[in-house]
């Protein structure tokens, strides 16, 4: 009995030694992993009451002259400043809204890159569209409830959040993903037929087909959520391209750039972005990233991106999300920058 309990020990002992290891191995490769922003950035976390009761979170990334710390956000580390107080100046706005059962932190890189240049990003979490609860994909409410919001979280940011005086309501800027790109279409005057979508998916097959319930046809939003204050917007990998016709589109009069993988499966670019940038009425800018593929527009997976759905994390073969991810940061940045003015640095500032 003894030498058995001698072996039973080592044997624990083994496996504990190996889960440190393990932990300690995850560890450093978190921290190697962490996002190190260029300039001081600071976070905020606020509720916005919503019309009918509930309320919305926002996670808000801005310019900062406080000491950042390692701070856990998601399922990585950013050096941020919780809570610390908004650089001097007034700032650029731009809203982010994340794609089909996203989060906050879903774009974080890009958020990242637009606060280290002077702008305040504000990023919802879509109530019933969110990682954590999809009790309202493909509704006939969806997407209109989504434009809801996003003309809500102006509304705060601009009257009711603590720093709303350094925010310039005239320069707002827009940034959606994946549904939340079909989302910033209705904020920025689109009036889609979403009848449309549901004859097409009678006769052909695309991914978001699957997400609509059925015999339902989605409500537009377009009175709920048009928002005129919104003044340039980045549509990244645009679905439910074939509700977007050019009289659905007539109305939208403002500077947008639209950028897409010529390997989407899941929103495919022929009948999604192109479509869109094909019936836009003014100039559009339309970037096509070759090799990559719908997801890979996602701020780049971490350590623990093994705990995330393996769609989100995967590329096509040989698309490096990391470097792709350094020129779209930038150019989306320099986009909004081009239409809604650039904040100086810090020691430019009076």
């Amino acid at each position: 009995m003894d030498g058995m309990m001698k072996i039973i020990l080592r044997v624990l002992i083994w496996v504990l030694a190996l889960l440190g290891a393990g932990v300690g191995v995850l560890t450093v490769s978190l921290l190697a992993s962490a996002i190190r922003p260029a300039r001081n950035i600071g976070i905020d976390q606020v509720q916005v009451s919503d019309a009918g009761g509930g309320s919305i979170g926002v996670l808000i990334y801005y310019p900062t002259q406080s000491k950042p710390q390692l701070t856990w956000m998601g399922l990585l580390f950013a050096d941020v400043a919780p809570r610390a107080p908004l650089a001097t100046g007034q700032h650029a706005l731009v809203v982010i809204s994340h794609g089909t059962a996203g989060a906050a932190t879903s774009h974080i890189d890009t958020a990242i890159a637009l606060a280290e240049r002077g702008f305040v990003v504000a990023a919802p979490i879509h109530n019933r569209d969110n990682f954590q609860d999809q009790s309202g994909i493909g509704a006939a409410s969806w997407i209109a409830d989504r434009a809801r919001e996003i003309r809500r979280v102006n509304d705060f940011m601009l009257t009711q959040w603590r720093f709303r005086a350094q925010i310039d309501a005239n320069r707002i800027g827009l940034f959606g993903f994946s549904a939340g790109a079909t989302t910033a279409l209705i904020n920025v005057g689109a009036q889609p037929d979403f009848a449309l979508v549901t004859s097409d998916c009678r006769q052909h097959s695309q991914f978001v087909c699957r997400l609509l319930r059925p015999d339902v046809t989605l409500q537009s939003g377009a009175e709920q959520g048009y928002d005129s204050r919104i003044k340039a917007v980045v549509l990244a990998a645009p679905g439910l391209g074939m509700g977007f016709t050019r009289t659905s589109l007539a109305r939208v009069n403002i500077p947008v750039a639209i950028w897409a993988g010529d390997r989407d499966v899941n929103a495919p670019l022929a009948g999604n972005a192109a479509a869109i940038a094909a019936n836009w009425p003014t100039l559009v800018s339309v970037h096509v990233a070759q090799g990559a593929g719908h997801f890979s527009f996602l701020a780049p997976c971490g350590p623990l991106g093994l705990l995330l759905p393996p769609m989100l994390c995967s590329d096509p073969a040989n698309f490096d999300r990391r470097a792709f991810h350094q020129t779209f940061n930038s150019e989306v940045a320099a986009f909004f920058e081009a239409r809604l003015g650039r904040d100086p640095p810090l020691d430019e500032r009076p």
